[in-house]
């Protein structure tokens, strides 16, 4: 019996840098290969495809990289800074990849591929949920807290194009902003 000489979850870090740099229609099995340093034979045997590989690299990254920052929003503390901590906590530098690599990918396949497109929906419906929670626990009516956490569903989705286009302390000002003007529907 021959064992594995590579760690899946090391292949699928690389492969999150590799897509999120190029996006998944911008690599090649080729580059994969290339990039991970694992074999073609290897990486079929272990995800079947390329898709495999990006359908397990959503996984991974839920697991590894949005656990912690979604244990943000169960935080006590004031609710404007429970929420931008938790926006910023995705646009820190020193993540190994700035935003939100579900989001990013989304946006790239979520037309046209089926798998991705329910994952997203997926995702975006835990962080309503959370959002919608801490809310409840900040007083706000099931109602309100339902109608709130919409429009911070949507903050977050544009939050995590930021570090794309606008420098640390431009983000810190919208997401406050955007934050403050959403809560201030409050009445």
């Amino acid at each position: 019996m021959r064992y594995k000489e590579y760690n899946p979850n090391k292949v699928l870090e690389k492969t999150i840098e590799l897509f999120w740099k190029n996006g998944v229609n911008g690599c090649s099995i080729n580059d994969l290969v290339e990039y991970t340093g694992v074999n073609r034979f290897s990486l079929y045997n272990e995800f079947d495809n390329k898709l495999g590989i990006l359908y397990a690299s959503f996984d991974l990254y839920r697991d590894r990289f949005c656990k912690s920052k979604f244990s943000i929003l169960d935080r006590e503390g004031e609710l404007i800074q429970v929420l931008f901590e938790f926006y910023l906590s995705f646009l820190d530098d020193s993540n190994p990849i700035p935003g939100c690599y579900i989001i990013h990918i989304g946006t790239e396949l979520a037309d046209s591929d089926v798998s991705v497109k329910e994952n997203l929906k997926s995702y975006l419906k835990e962080i309503e949920n959370l959002f919608s929670k801490l809310l409840v626990r900040h007083d706000y009516s099931e109602i309100k807290s339902n109608f709130l956490s919409k429009h911070l569903i949507g903050l977050y989705c544009t939050a995590m194009s930021f570090c794309l286009i606008h420098t640390r302390e431009e983000q810190e000002k919208y997401l406050l902003n955007g934050i403050q003007l959403i809560l201030s529907n409050h009445g």
